[in-house]
Order: structure tokens, then C-alpha cells, then sequence
């Protein structure tokens, strides 16, 4: 009986088994929102929910607590691993974060040269240039590890590390390029809580209460400043300490105890938060516009076609090697799954075009369509193609 509950739990508990929570959670917003229920899922996605001590008011959108505040603990998830990597994994080798990070930086200049040559003269269009240079790392992994055996584990290892990269780039960009309004109050307050954080890690200090006070407080102020919220999650996880003075686990404790929370609530529910695409307001104009065209081109030709070319030429003039065990098909295999946009893609949309209508839907359309198309045609190239000589 143990057996069969480990073997549930670790199937449960896998990227794959995550990815298809993802797709359900897809499929469901697109019936609700088209559905009978269209009306009450619009009505909890706007409704307001907050607080206010004192003249201190927090006050949002339910919708905007999922972007803002769930998703901020993904990417408080993906530093713990990016730290994991760097201190103790395969990152503390140079030679293994080359051929990623390449591969990453062409999976975000080429989607966007693609959206920008589309839309090139239109201001308010090109604010979505970053649209199409994300990956759902859920998604990707989930459909890589349905290949099974047929895919070797260095291609996993390539594709979790290019996907962390991808991270910190969207984050990057999200930052920079998506914020408008600065307040010098909440950046004092962000870093004084930095500072504070700073000081508990050289004191190795271990109590997850006052990491928790910390990343609230550091969340808020990261929100109120005019940066985006998911920048504290990041910047959170950096400040976590390996292990405790007794030389416990404690960064690995804190992540294993998020993935049944990142699988089961947070990534479905912003899946179904934001793929709820109204597809009755959509019109063919809408469809073959710029923004919608940019988008599908974006992902599913230049993703694909960017960390690709990037990886192929790093290996070429040998400034990475290609992951062992691997050939270029199965690589170039790996690279049309960075396609698929999903969740990251819908949520710098958001960014973007504020007004979620703006384009009668037809831009979060595409960003389906384009990765619907990047996990088919990754799946079965690199079930069916990737192997033969």
C-alpha cells in the first residue's frame, strides 16, 4: 500500500503530471469564460480584494493578486533553484551555464526582432516586443518528459536550465521595460528589507518566520515602488541560507515543501486566471493583426529558431559543448518546445496591454494557438524524428 501511495505521489508530484494540470486548468477557463458561467468568472477575476491600515491601502483585483502575489512564489521557487545550481549543482561549473545561457539570450532577441519587424511604425503595438520571448517551464518539461526514454537526461538538464535563464530574463524585462511610476519611499523600505536579509544569511540565521516577515514586507514595497511584484520573489530566494548551523538542509527543505503548492494551486490557477480568452469577441480582423501575427511568428518560428541558431553556433566555434549523450536533432528538438509561451507569455500581455480587450482577445488567442503548435510539434519530432539517423 506504501508502494502504490509513493509511486501516486511521485507521479503526482512530477513536471509532467503538472504540465497536464496546466492543459485542464486551459481548457476549463476556455469553457467557463464561453460559456454559462462567463459572467461570475469575469465578476471573481475583477472583484476587489484588500486591506488598509491606517492611510496604507492595498487594494486589487482578485485577478491581479493571482499575477501580483501567487506568481511572485514561482519565481521565489525558481531563485531557490538557480542558487541550488550555482552553489552545489551543475552551474558551479562554468562550461555547463555556457550553452543555456546562450541558447536563452537567442530565445529572447530573435522572438523579438520577429514581433518588432511585424509591427515596426506602431507605438502603441510594439509594447508587446516581449510577448513571444517566454517559456512556460511547466509546460515544456511536462511534454519533454512524456518522450521518456527516448530523450536523453542532458536535454532536461539543458532545457531546466535554459527555462531558469529564460526567468531571470522575463523578470529582467518586466522590470526595466514594464514599470512606470517610481516611489523613492518604497524603494528605501525595499532595501533596508534587503539589508535585513542580507544580515540573516551572514548570520546563518534559520527561523522561516522572519524570512517570511522579510519577503512581505520586501513584496510590498517591491509593489508600491512601480516595479513588479515578482521581482521580490527572486531577489527573496537569493538571501535564503543553504543550510542551517547544524548543517541541515534548510533552502532544500523550503522548496520540496512549494511543489505541491506550485503544482496543485498556484500554476493552475493562473493558468485559469489567464487563458479564459473570449473567444466570441474575437473577429478575423483582430486575428490577422500585427500584434496577433507578431505573437504566433514570435513563438512558434522565432523561439524555436533563436535558442537553436544560438546553441548550434556556440558548439560550432566551441564555446560549449552539446549535452552529453545528445545530436543536434534531438537539441533542435528541445529548442521548438521553448515555444511554447503560455502562462509567462499571457502575463507580460497583461503587462503590455493593460486593457484586456484592447485587441478582442485575439493577442492571448495567439499565444495558444502558437503554443499548442510548439508543444505538438516538439512532442512529435522528438518522439518520431529526433532519433532516426
Amino acid at each position: 500500500m506504501n508502494d502504490i501511495f509513493c509511486k501516486l505521489k511521485k507521479i503526482f508530484l512530477s513536471e509532467t503530471f503538472g504540465g497536464i494540470l496546466l492543459i485542464i486548468s486551459t481548457i476549463f477557463a476556455l469553457f467557463v469564460q464561453n460559456g454559462f458561467f462567463s459572467e461570475h468568472y469575469r465578476n471573481l477575476l475583477n472583484l476587489k480584494v484588500g486591506f488598509s491600515v491606517g492611510e496604507f491601502e492595498l487594494n486589487k483585483p482578485f485577478l491581479l493578486w493571482i499575477n501580483d502575489g501567487l506568481i511572485s512564489i514561482f519565481f521565489f521557487a525558481i531563485g531557490l533553484e538557480l542558487k541550488k545550481e550555482f552553489l552545489h549543482g551543475d552551474f558551479k561549473n562554468p562550461k555547463n551555464i555556457i550553452l543555456p545561457f546562450i541558447a536563452a539570450l537567442g530565445g529572447i532577441l530573435v522572438p523579438a526582432l520577429f514581433f518588432t519587424l511585424i509591427n515596426i511604425g506602431d507605438v502603441y503595438t510594439l509594447k508587446g516586443w516581449a510577448i513571444p520571448t517566454a517559456t512556460d517551464t511547466a509546460f515544456a518539461l511536462a511534454i519533454l518528459m512524456m518522450c521518456g526514454k527516448h530523450i536523453p537526461s542532458s536535454l532536461k538538464f539543458f532545457l531546466l536550465s535554459l527555462a531558469i535563464f529564460d526567468d531571470v530574463g522575463a523578470i529582467l524585462i518586466i522590470a526595466i521595460f514594464y514599470t512606470t511610476e517610481l516611489s523613492i519611499f518604497a524603494f528605501t523600505v525595499a532595501a533596508i528589507t534587503i539589508f535585513i536579509m542580507f544580515i540573516l544569511n551572514i548570520l546563518k540565521i534559520t527561523r522561516k518566520s522572519f524570512y517570511f516577515i522579510c519577503s512581505l514586507i520586501l513584496w510590498i514595497s517591491v509593489l508600491k515602488s512601480g516595479v513588479y511584484a515578482t521581482l521580490a520573489g527572486i531577489i527573496t530566494a537569493f538571501f535564503i541560507p543553504m543550510a542551517t548551523k547544524e548543517g541541515k538542509p534548510f533552502l532544500e527543505e523550503i522548496y520540496e515543501s512549494l511543489k505541491f503548492w506550485l503544482t496543485f494551486v498556484i500554476l493552475p490557477l493562473f493558468a485559469f486566471a489567464n487563458a479564459g480568452v473570449n473567444l466570441s469577441n474575437i473577429d478575423l480582423k483582430a486575428i490577422f493583426s500585427g500584434v496577433s501575427i507578431g505573437i504566433f511568428f514570435g513563438l512558434f518560428i522565432g523561439k524555436q529558431l533563436g535558442v537553436f541558431v544560438f546553441s548550434y553556433f556556440a558548439i560550432k566555434f566551441k564555446l560549449a559543448n552539446l549535452p552529453q549523450g545528445s545530436n543536434l536533432k534531438q537539441l533542435y528538438g528541445v529548442c521548438i518546445l521553448t515555444g511554447i509561451g503560455f502562462t509567462m507569455s499571457l502575463f507580460i500581455d497583461g503587462l503590455a496591454y493593460e486593457v484586456s480587450d484592447i485587441f478582442h482577445y485575439a493577442d492571448n488567442l495567439a499565444i495558444l494557438i502558437a503554443s499548442f503548435c510548439s508543444g505538438i510539434w516538439g512532442f512529435i519530432y522528438l518522439r518520431f524524428f529526433a532519433n532516426r539517423a
